[in-house]
């Protein structure tokens, strides 16, 4: 979602996708796909 708006929760923190339309069900069924896929795999565990 290049458009998306990102901000600093807090000061000392990573700016984060700001999420203002929750009573959008169309915005939220395209955002959770979006999300989703910019996700990265998960890391394998080593075994001992």
């Amino acid at each position: 979602m290049p458009e998306a708006e990102y901000e600093l929760p807090y000061e000392g923190a990573k700016e984060m996708l700001l999420v203002d339309n929750v009573e959008s069900r169309e915005f939220l069924a395209e955002l959770i796909p979006a999300v989703a896929a910019d996700l990265p795999e998960p890391k394998t565990k080593k075994k001992k």
